[in-house]
């Protein structure tokens, strides 16, 4: 809210008197929010403490349970609507609020730029202008330890302080909550018993929209969901949400007790926050940001984990559909097709054959590639999926619109589920564990409709299946809607380096005085962290773990004694990771072997003589969380433990090892990604492409600085991967540990700048000539000092 006063040329008494006349107005209206926040935060306090006094456990709001058996719904209901081709080029759908929802990245950064000149949407009366804090994060437990933070900290009223009237105007001592709100899918969020149980986060968003239709019969409509007749309950779900710091289960919470969607109720909460916190597909997605009516336009933006927010772009705008996926979609809607024969009229009927039709070509191509003999991964052109018989003819753009518009693939998937339902012996290929499969292929379609000229196509072979895979290598443009919008952008991590990348492709169009870096030291003193490169073992093999000298028997023995001797001296528990889980399997069948002239004792039987050894698979054999109890449960008894894990694997990151689960990291090796994939090779090539335009000087020069930019970025990505895997250990400052990374390479300088700062001045290399033997003197004496 802005403070308004009278023109420059008013008189001075009469400027002084609007000034604490529009203080005062605030401040009243500000304290009497308050005060109905303070009454909830008082009540809640009381139904707490009370819960708290109970012996039983706390007694569950009463919701609706699902009745036991529903009659067969119509099968009117499965009837795609009339779609009249006359409107296929006027306005958009009105689900789509911007028309622009299948389009290419470029092309939305191109409309992006003109929105501002275009835009003529109404603004909320009731918007103040507060700057608004996004507070985005990977998931919501990491969300749920900031407001956690946030629950410890108070700030100063945001009223504007009259010195003068400060002891006589008991509103100058107006005490501010924070108003902040955690905002969630509807998959987190949802409170209807039926449409929660489907689990899957594609079905139970399509199930809450077909719950919402105009033909829906009253009593089988969400009784949950927000009315204009709710305007009271609206408000006492606002108040609750903004009364104490909650995390996103505490919205839910709040939801039940009311009996009020929290999904849809918190949308009117956002005018009213201060700081909003929301995972990464919330705040990255185009179509979500819309879901929940949320703009970023003059307001700070803070991405939290932001070492992998290229990763996250992409990955929100990838996806992947397999040979079995686009056979199973064929059979339903051929059995939607010929069920709805006589109903499917107009541009329907044609539309429907034409989706076949496409389908029926991508699958025809994957099956050509299952037939052949050739490498496991490769790229597919566009053209290549598109040549079935009488594909050419199909217009791509309004085949796109047909897609979003008709509701084809919930009308499909309905009559599926209720066809099971009604004849459960005969299934239609539907899995309930996973995304409704015509969804999933639909997903697929849109950006196959409309390519970009940052995404590219790949096929895998997986099994007895082929996967095709469309993949965003450049999220640059996906992103820089929310730059351009944004007050400010801030991106903050623990282990974000090296951060050339940001600078160099995510932020490139950014003009170098807009962009500020800033690195800071570890909150630990320096006597709390040795760090160690590692050139060479305790038997004196040099350590080289690239591609093609790793497999040597020799040095996967030397490295395992010493592994050994080093968890003879460093206490409780220490975490190994290796590049792969193949590589970590041949060093396991390696160290199994009886070592040379060792009477029969093996490399694991020295390790294990003074810690347990525990290892990640890439089976799911034992879970994450049992081979984590299992590890802390040995640290805890006094045992120790070594865990071997993987980089980029389930233990690489989000997973604390602070204080005695973590006082050793060994990093073996870099883990550099396979070059020689195809993935791979399309992302260099990218790279130097785009570098290779955006450069300048001779032809020659423009080429070695675009092979130079490719070569960084592959580093980037494997010098990250071994940075967050660095982090997991010294979680607080009264944590210590020792990092120790193995391999000749982190000798060079080159490695060695894409370091942490704080890791960088704590290292030392290999410069003696029995570096292995330096190095356990280095480390028993911190040891020694922290005992």
């Amino acid at each position: 809210m802005t403070l308004r006063y009278p023109d420059d040329d008013e008189p001075e008494w009469m400027i002084e008197f609007a000034k604490r006349d529009s203080r005062r107005a605030i401040a009243e209206k500000r304290q009497e929010f308050e005060a109905r926040l303070a009454k909830i935060k008082q009540e809640e306090d009381r139904v707490r403490q009370a819960q708290g006094n109970q012996d039983r456990p706390r007694k569950k709001q009463r919701i609706d349970e699902p009745k036991s058996a529903e009659k067969d719904e119509d099968e009117n209901q499965f009837v795609l609507d009339d779609y009249d081709s006359e409107t296929e080029e006027k306005k958009p759908g009105a689900g789509d609020s911007t028309g622009f929802d299948g389009l290419s990245a470029s092309t939305l950064a191109l409309l992006e730029r003109f929105k501002g000149k275009l835009s003529t949407q109404k603004q909320d009366d009731d918007e103040d202008d507060t700057v608004k804090i996004f507070y985005c994060s990977r998931t919501h437990s990491q969300l749920s330890q900031f407001a956690g933070e946030l629950q410890r900290v108070s700030f100063p009223s945001s009223v504007p302080i009259d010195p003068e009237s400060e002891k006589k105007d008991d509103l100058s001592q107006l005490e501010e909550r924070i108003k902040h709100l955690s905002l969630g899918s509807r998959k987190n969020l949802c409170i209807n018993p039926k449409v929660k149980a489907l689990e899957n986060s594609t079905a139970i968003n399509e199930r809450c929209l077909d719950l919402q239709q105009s033909g829906v019969a009253e009593d089988k409509k969400c009784s949950y969901l927000p009315s204009k007749d709710d305007e009271a309950l609206m408000l006492q779900f606002r108040d609750h949400a903004l009364a104490t710091v909650k995390d996103i289960e505490d919205i839910g919470k709040v939801g039940q007790q009311l009996s009020i969607c929290p999904y849809y109720a918190s949308r009117s909460v956002i005018k009213h926050s201060e700081i909003i916190t929301l995972p990464y597909p919330l705040l990255l997605q185009r179509s979500a940001r819309e879901a929940l009516n949320l703009s970023v336009k003059d307001h700070v933006v803070i991405i939290d984990e932001a070492h992998n927010l290229m990763d996250a772009i992409s990955g929100i705008h990838s996806v992947t559909v397999s040979l079995r996926q686009l056979q199973t979609a064929i059979s339903q809607l051929t059995i939607y097709a010929r069920k709805f024969k006589t109903r499917l009229k107009g541009k329907n009927r044609s539309y429907v054959a034409q989706v076949i039709r496409l389908i029926n070509s991508i699958a025809s191509h994957l099956q050509g590639i299952s037939q052949q003999k050739g490498p496991p991964e490769g790229p597919v052109q566009f053209s290549d999926l598109m040549s079935g018989k009488g594909v050419d003819q199909i217009n791509p753009y309004k085949l796109a619109r047909y897609l979003q518009e008709s509701k084809l693939a919930r009308k499909v998937d309905g009559y599926v589920d209720s066809s099971e339902k009604s004849q459960p012996t005969q299934s239609i290929q539907r899995s309930k564990t996973t995304v409704p499969v015509l969804f999933h292929i639909q997903s697929f379609l849109l950006p196959l409709m409309n390519p970009s000229e940052e995404g590219r196509l790949f096929y895998q072979r997986v099994q007895d299946d082929v996967q095709l895979k469309y993949m965003l290598l450049d999220p640059t443009n996906h992103f820089r809607e929310i730059v351009e919008d944004a007050r400010a952008v801030i991106l903050a991590g623990g282990t974000m380096s090296p951060m050339s990348d940001y600078s160099s492709h995510l932020f490139s169009y950014v003009p170098p005085e807009r962009l500020g870096t800033f690195s800071y030291g570890h909150v630990i003193p320096h006597t709390n962290l040795v760090a160690q490169s590692l050139s060479r073992g305790i038997l004196g093999s040099e350590f080289d773990f690239t591609y093609e000298a790793r497999g040597s028997e020799k040095m996967i023995t030397d490295l395992g004694r010493t592994i050994a001797t080093l968890c003879q001296i460093i206490p409780d528990g220490v975490v190994a990771f290796f590049p792969s889980y193949d590589y970590l399997s041949q060093v396991l069948s390696v160290w199994q072997k009886p070592i040379p002239n060792g009477n029969g004792q093996t490399t694991i039987g020295l390790i294990e003589a003074k810690k347990k050894l525990l290892y990640e698979s890439r089976e799911a054999a034992v879970t994450t969380d049992a081979l984590l109890q299992e590890y802390t449960q040995a640290v805890e008894s006094g045992s120790g433990a070594l865990l071997l894990s993987v980089v980029g694997g389930k233990l690489s990151e989000g997973i604390n090892f602070s204080d005695r689960l973590g006082r050793g990291v060994f990093i073996i090796g870099l883990p550099f990604p396979n070059i020689r994939s195809a993935v791979w090779q399309a992302k260099i090539k990218y790279i130097e492409e785009k570098t290779y335009k955006q450069g300048s000087g001779t032809e020659s020069e423009r080429k070695a600085t675009a092979s130079a930019a490719g070569k960084d970025f592959y580093e980037n990505s494997c010098m990250r991967a071994v940075n967050q895997c660095i982090g997991r250990a010294i979680r607080h400052v009264n944590d210590y540990a020792a990092i120790i990374m193995i391999d000749r390479r982190y000798d060079t300088p080159r490695i060695q700048k894409k370091l942490p700062g704080w890791i960088q001045g704590s290292l030392v290399t290999s410069s003696s000539p029995r570096p292995a033997q330096m190095t356990v003197q280095r480390i028993s004496k911190f040891f020694a000092e922290k005992s």
